[in-house]
């Protein structure tokens, strides 16, 4: 396992369309590299960790983002569709990025009968660091508005902060094994726990209120292909948007290390003025 941050998968050849080039999205920032947090988008031999096949339906408003990236390449990460026309994700998703397809209703990405939509602005919180990943959130605003159905719907977002020692699900399309070369085309989730920042603070320095952290039972993590992804509480029509997959440990997924997510409580009304939910 080499090096991994909860995010954008680099994909090579990804087996499915990709949007064609567009100018940079208004509020995208350039790409960066980061030191020591690392966001799960440049982890190697990444997966989320010990997880389970999502049924579809399960998590309706799980979006899977393939990013077109100002060098020519491509990139996938994890949104979450909280009103008809606006994704939460992670800023460092938006990095270098000139267009992003949105894939909602299913949980295999190669389902045909999956919606897709085009982002037409990103809007990426004015006070992200790529260096610490702090303030890790960003916007997308789709081109056109998604209709709810029976297996796509918005996910309502955390007011109060999030405890430690709750539990929480994480869902994504990493990869499923050291040896896959490419993102899941399954939707996985697993189980973790949250814990304090202070006990966080003991792997990572800087852990900042606008950061919660998680571990599994064992080795249980996010990892690339993951980024940007939800973290929640709950289930169904409880489910609560609690968290957006930031970033983990530099020595990889597998090791036990917490992995971190972007506290969504904290930025609630940032949320509502730029996106008015």
């Amino acid at each position: 396992m080499l090096r991994f941050a909860l995010l954008m998968l680099c994909v090579a050849a990804a087996a499915l369309a990709l949007p064609a080039e567009l100018p940079l999205l208004p509020g995208a920032v350039p790409a960066a590299s980061t030191s020591k947090y690392l966001p799960f988008r440049e982890i190697s031999n990444g997966r989320i960790i010990s997880g389970s096949p999502a049924s579809r339906g399960q998590f309706p408003w799980q979006a899977g983002l393939y990013l077109t990236l100002t060098t020519g390449g491509t990139s996938f990460c994890g949104g979450a569709l909280i009103s008809s026309t606006w994704i939460l994700t992670a800023a460092h998703c938006v990095q270098g990025v000139t267009a992003v397809t949105a894939y909602l209703g299913v949980t295999s990405l190669s389902d045909s009968s999956r919606v897709t939509a085009q982002a037409s602005r990103a809007v990426v919180h004015p006070s992200y660091s790529s260096t610490t990943l702090a303030n890790d959130i960003a916007l997308l605003q789709l081109s056109t508005s998604v209709s709810s159905s029976s297996y796509i719907s918005t996910i309502p977002l955390a007011t109060s902060t999030l405890g430690t020692g709750v539990s929480v699900t994480v869902s994504g399309w990493g990869r499923t094994s050291d040896s896959s070369s490419s993102i899941s085309q399954t939707l996985n989730y697993v189980g973790l726990t949250t814990i304090s920042n202070t006990v966080c603070g003991q792997t990572y320095s800087n852990i900042q209120s606008g950061i919660v952290c998680c571990t599994g039972t064992t080795i249980q993590s996010t990892c690339n292909g993951d980024s940007g992804g939800p973290l929640i509480t709950g289930s169904g029509s409880s489910a609560v948007h609690v968290g957006i997959v930031s970033f983990g440990h530099i020595a990889g997924c597998a090791k036990g290390y917490p992995s971190a997510y972007t506290r969504t409580a904290a930025y609630r009304s940032w949320i509502s003025s730029n996106a008015g939910v």
